[in-house]
C-alpha cells in the first residue's frame, strides 16, 4: 500500500473502498493523479483568464471558462 497521503481520511477511505473491489492498487493511484493533474490544469487555466482579464486582454472567446473545464476533465 502507498502511504502518500494517507493523513487525509477522505482519500483513505475511498481507497479502502476501491482497492481491491474496483480497481487494483497501481490503477487508483493512476486515476487519483490523473485527476489531481487535470484539476491543476482548470486551475491554471482559470487563473490565465483572471490574468487576462485584468490586463485588458479579453476576447469573448476566452470567457467560455465551462468549455475549457469540460474538455479538460473529459467531458466535451
Amino acid at each position: 500500500m502507498v502511504a502518500l497521503g494517507f493523513e487525509n481520511g477522505i482519500l483513505c477511505e475511498v481507497y479502502a473502498k476501491a482497492v481491491p473491489k474496483l480497481v487494483d492498487d497501481e490503477g487508483f493511484w493512476f486515476r487519483y493523479f490523473y485527476r489531481i493533474d487535470k484539476a491543476k490544469q482548470v486551475e491554471e487555466a482559470r487563473a490565465d483568464l483572471v490574468r487576462r482579464a485584468v490586463s485588458g486582454e479579453d476576447d469573448d472567446e476566452n470567457w467560455e471558462l465551462g468549455s475549457i473545464e469540460s474538455s479538460l476533465l473529459g467531458r466535451a
